[in-house]
């Protein structure tokens, strides 16, 4: 806890600490002592008169710039203007006449045309001629455009009307056929045109008549313009005239009023003189001779007129002792003397028109204020507020038709809230228009110079105090308006400005933090949560941007130049705090107008105490004060320069909470202060966007709050638009974080945005923090339980085939395994079996068995007709052929006995040799057919039967004795056992069968052939003289045969040859031809006798 010393110079280290952040240099503090202004508090306003009370003179005149319209008698009803606007008529109901009130805005009225309290002046009504001056000839209501002036005065004629300007200046519009606009031309207009009075020459009263129209001017001379047919233009002519002409009235006098009842005018003079000029004055008929330039209207001795007002034939004036006096026609009894001068034989009147003023019959010991002469009556205010009329009426006065030849009081009791003017504004006793032309007051508005200051203005002679505006009487400026010296109309505060209460003279910028989205606002608007506003004056709040929030509730004025909170300049009570250690100051900056200075109180928290400092716009410090109790400061007597910014520290010293700060923005001209210092503003609220927090964001704008960062989401950084997921790895079971956890040992996040860890699942580990998946168990290894960093190796016996496995698996029988960690067991070999589960080795097979397939849990006996002769064995062999075995489970074969055989390999029996066969040996794969030229007529024989000698057996496996056949004839079987018989060879034969032998052919026979029965003599031409011959010899050349079986030849006889061989008869020697000779028997050939022979 920091010790406070109560020492200034401990006070300036704690302030340059602060000015750290403003890089301003402590050294800036020592400065001169601070003398706190002494100000005026109460801020500057106009009081405004209220109610006739306080008028020097109540009372209302037509067409006057010295006075509003507020009461006029045209025909029918009266009309008045209450002081709050409102239109007053009257009308007949239930045989009375009652007042008929109109809510409205006006101040001063003129027939169809109303100047209203903005000082427009809005017409409506007939149009045909333009008369209402909106610019067009068919629209019945609007407002006149009058530039940028004001109507100060009007007055309404039959079809035209005509306006005084805020500067004297005259605009007519409406018909203009005989020039009564005064324009120059004759064509109607239905907007305003200008009248040219002459150089520097403007009007103080003005009066439309019927179709003319007549002003008196700045100097007094009265001008008239339009029709002249009774030379109402008062120039000596009945010419009519588009342009003003000034009135010979005769008189030398200056006019101060004027009025032009039916082709007449009359106008009171500076001496309270009346004269008239016109139809029954000066001209008796139309375009008649000009008489003279006027006719003075003779009052009772002594008696003067203040007013005077007259529309149709008669005219009437109030005289300086406030008695009444009227004068013209009087048909309807408008003098409202009694009499009435119809001619009418049944209206009872016996009286004569005429110009002498006769006294009007006003209730005994009243006094006119006001009066308004219409076409057939008359109306006038008395100074009790009452209202009488009297004269021509359908209804309106007393609820019946008959004219009213006496005053009759109206029914009618707010004659007090009548917006009247005063008709002496100085109070001197003498009415205003009659109050004119003293020395210095050329304008002839009654204010001399140096006082006046609009001296060449008539219609302008005062201006009033700062906060109220006017142009007769000064109004204080209603609130959401303003007013300077001189405003004619109180101005609406603009958009962004505002003003809570009346009589100011300016308008508030709205604070930082607040706006003014409309005109003529009275009160600023505090920004909506969402949205901010960190500039005065402005119109409108900013949307808080994304990654950012307001709140009405909440606001940090900036530590530094750059994030200086501004603050609006005028007087005004701040309200700001420093809400915690971390909130170090709040800095402000004002721009101060020129000519103008600062003066600055803080009131700490109670129980806190904070310091004050002021800077200029290069941070300089201009002044401060460290009071323990209330601090207070200002510009004076140090260099601040105005027109330049201005800005307010507010510095913790201890503790923390709500302090006011109090500004006072005062004129250092005269010392006035500006605006209102007990206005309080929440300096802090809405006047500035404030970022998220780590842990929350905001993706969207003009936003009250921050989102807070969801489950399994964060937020890093502040003044996010974004939330981010967490990412795998990662998870945030919590709202409003930012960052997030990684997942630990055991544990995974395997999705964006997780709100949780999951545990590392069954069969599965993790070793390492963020993970964003568990790690499957690799084969070999197992995990039953989750959450683990680890997997477990499978036992020695048992193994784990799968990933993520969550048990380990016992070797089943037929297998085993040896190690631990292995993701399989081994299958037993060939040859060898494992019969209990989860084994850690195998058995080999014994002998007699065997096993030919892997990973089995037994062994095979070897199979009849096969042996397993060694241990370990992966195959049975079968037994050999020629041996067998019908046991199962044998390690050796038995040989197959003599008559019987093994044809095939793995036989578990022996096999007799089937008759036909025989096996005379052991271990015999087969049997052996009986051979040919035998036969086994016996199963199990060991030895073949031979056939007999002359019998044969061709075939082999003969079952039977009869299978051995006897020799056929021409063959012979000389031996037992023969598989054959053997045909007789050539030479030789045999006829009978199963004979052992066969038969040598005879001599004279042969046999030429193989396995002959029978044996063939020789035939013809042979002989055969052998036996066992196989053919006949053909009988020699010179030889014959010629008989069979011959055994032997025949030789021919000599002298006789053969020389062919086969002779087979004697024929064949044939005899030697001559010359030739055989000397032997058998010759072959003739021999040739020798020559000689």
């Amino acid at each position: 806890m920091r010790v406070r010393k109560q020492t200034p110079a401990n006070r300036l280290v704690a302030a340059s600490i602060c000015l750290l952040f403003l890089g301003v240099s402590a050294s800036a503090f020592v400065a001169s002592t601070v003398e706190p202004p002494e100000l005026d508090d109460t801020p500057g306003r106009a009081d405004t008169p209220g109610g006739p009370g306080t008028l020097n003179q109540a009372g209302s005149e037509r067409g006057s710039v010295f006075s509003n319209s507020v009461f006029e008698l045209n025909s029918g009803s009266p009309t008045l203007v209450l002081d709050n606007g409102t239109r007053v008529t009257f009308a007949s109901t239930n045989n009375s006449s009652n007042p008929v009130y109109t809510a409205d805005d006006i101040v001063s009225i003129a027939g169809s045309c109303a100047i209203l309290d903005n000082y427009s002046l809005r017409c409506t009504g007939v149009n045909n001629y333009g008369q209402l001056g909106l610019g067009s000839f068919s629209l019945s209501n609007g407002t006149v455009d009058l530039g940028n002036r004001m109507a100060a005065a009007i007055s309404d004629g039959s079809t035209h009307n005509c306006a005084i300007l805020d500067d004297g200046s005259v605009k007519c519009w409406g018909r203009n056929n005989v020039g009564q606009l005064g324009d120059g031309s004759n064509s109607n207009r239905n907007a305003p045109v200008s009248v040219d009075l002459g150089t520097n020459t403007t009007a103080v009263a003005i009066s439309a008549g019927a179709d003319y129209t007549c002003a008196v001017t700045n100097t007094g001379a009265v001008k008239c313009w339009g029709f002249n047919g009774f030379g109402v233009l008062g120039d000596g002519t009945t010419t009519h005239s588009n342009v003003p002409v000034e009135v010979n009235h005769s008189t030398g006098m200056r006019a101060v009023a004027i009025v032009t009842p039916g082709y007449s005018a009359c106008a009171i003079f500076e001496n309270g003189s009346v004269y008239c000029w016109g139809q029954a004055y000066t001209v008796t008929a139309m375009n008649g001779p000009v008489t003279n330039g006027s006719v003075h209207i003779d009052f009772t001795a002594g008696r003067t007129a203040v007013a005077i007002d007259g529309t149709s034939d008669h005219t009437c004036a109030i005289l300086d002792n406030g008695s009444m006096n009227c004068w013209g026609v009087n048909t309807y009894g408008q003098w409202g003397d009694g009499s009435c001068s119809s001619v009418i034989p049944s209206s009872g009147c016996d009286g004569d028109n005429g110009n002498t003023p006769v006294h009007v019959n006003l209730s005994t010991g009243s006094s006119a204020i006001a009066l308004s002469a219409g076409a057939g009556a008359t109306c006038a205010i008395l100074d009790n507020y009452s209202l009488q009329c009297w004269g021509q009426q359908s209804g309106e006065f007393t609820g019946t038709s008959g004219n009213i030849l006496l005053p009759h009081t109206m029914n009618f009791a707010d004659g007090a809230d009548i917006a009247y003017s005063d008709q002496d504004m100085d109070g001197d006793g003498t009415r205003n228009a009659l109050d004119t032309h003293m020395s210095g007051d050329d304008d002839g508005d009654g204010v001399p110079v140096p006082d006046d200051p609009y001296p060449s203005n008539p219609a302008r002679w005062m201006n009033c105090e700062p906060g109220s505006w006017g142009r007769l009487t000064c109004t204080e400026a209603e609130p959401g308006h303003f007013a300077v010296s001189g405003d004619l109309y109180h101005q609406p505060c603009q958009t962004g400005t505002y003003q809570p209460e009346s009589g100011f003279p300016l308008c508030y910028s709205a604070s930082a933090g607040n706006y003014v989205s409309s005109a003529q606002a009275t009160a600023q608007t505090l920004c909506f949560a969402g949205t901010y506003q960190p500039n005065v004056g402005q119109t409108s709040c900013v949307d808080s941007s994304p990654g950012n929030y307001t709140n009405p509730s909440f606001g940090d004025a900036g530590s530094y130049s750059s994030s200086a909170f501004n603050i609006s300049a005028n007087s005004a009570e701040y309200n700001g705090s420093i809400d915690s250690n971390s909130d170090v100051q709040d800095l402000f900056v004002m721009s101060v107008p020129k000519d103008s200075g600062v003066a600055v109180g803080l009131t700490s928290p109670t129980g806190a105490d904070f310091d004050l400092a002021i800077y200029d716009y290069n941070l300089t410090l201009l002044n401060y004060s460290y009071s323990t109790a209330y601090d207070e400061t200002s510009t004076n007597n140090t260099n601040f320069s105005s027109s330049s910014d201005l800005y307010i520290l507010v510095a913790p010293w201890n503790g923390t909470g709500q302090y006011t700060l109090q500004v006072w923005l005062f004129s250092t001209t005269d010392g006035a202060v500006v605006g209102n210092p007990s206005m309080a503003v929440d300096v802090e609220i809405g006047a500035g966007q404030y970022q998220c927090s780590e842990g929350t964001y905001q993706p969207y704008s003009n936003q009250s709050s921050c989102a807070e960062a969801s489950p399994g989401h964060y937020v890093p950084d502040i003044g996010s638009t974004t939330q981010t997921e967490c990412s795998p790895g990662s998870f945030q079971p919590i709202t409003a974080q930012s960052s997030c956890l990684l997942a630990s040992l055991g544990n995974y996040v395997d999705t964006s945005a997780a709100i949780d860890q999951t545990p590392a699942a069954a069969g599965h580990y993790v070793n390492t923090t963020g993970a964003t998946d568990d790690v499957a168990c690799s084969t070999g290894t197992y995990q039953p339980n989750t959450g683990q960093t680890s997997c477990i190796d499978a036992d020695a016996g048992y193994y784990v085939d799968s990933t993520a496995a969550t048990f380990q698996t016992a070797c089943s029988p037929g297998t085993y395994q040896p190690s631990t960690g292995q993701a399989s067991c081994i299958d037993a070999s060939a040859g060898h079996f494992v019969l209990y589960y989860n084994s850690t080795s195998q058995t080999a097979c014994p002998i007699g068995t065997y096993q030919p397939n892997t990973g089995q849990s037994f062994c095979l006996n070897a199979s009849p007709g096969y042996y397993v002769n060694t241990v370990a064995s992966t195959t049975q062999t079968p037994c050999d052929i020629g041996s067998y075995q019908p046991l199962a489970g044998q390690d050796r074969c038995d040989l197959a006995d003599p008559g019987y055989y093994v044809g095939s390999t793995g036989s578990a029996n022996q096999t007799a040799c089937d008759i036909g066969t025989f096996q005379p040996n052991y271990g015999s794969s087969s049997c052996i057919d009986s051979p040919a030229g035998h036969y086994v007529d016996s199963t199990a024989a060991t030895s073949p039967t031979p056939c007999v000698p002359g019998t044969y057996n061709p075939l082999t496996g003969s079952s039977s004795s009869d299978a051995c056949l006897s020799a056929d004839p021409g063959n012979s079987v000389p031996m037992g056992g023969s598989s054959y018989q053997t045909p007789c060879t050539t030479g030789h034969y045999q006829p009978g069968s199963g004979q052992t032998s066969c038969l040598d052919a005879d001599t004279g026979n042969y046999v030429d052939s193989g396995g002959a029965t029978a044996q063939t003599p020789c035939s013809l031409g042979t002989y055969n003289p052998d036996t066992a011959q196989s053919a006949c010899m053909d009988a020699a050349p010179g030889y014959y045969v010629d008989s069979t079986g011959a055994t032997q030849q025949t030789a021919c006889r000599p002298g006789t040859y053969n020389p062919n061989s086969g002779a087979s008869s004697l024929a064949n020697c044939v005899s030697t031809d001559a010359g030739h000779y055989t000397s032997t028997e058998g010759m072959s050939s003739q021999s040739g006798c020798a020559e000689g022979t």
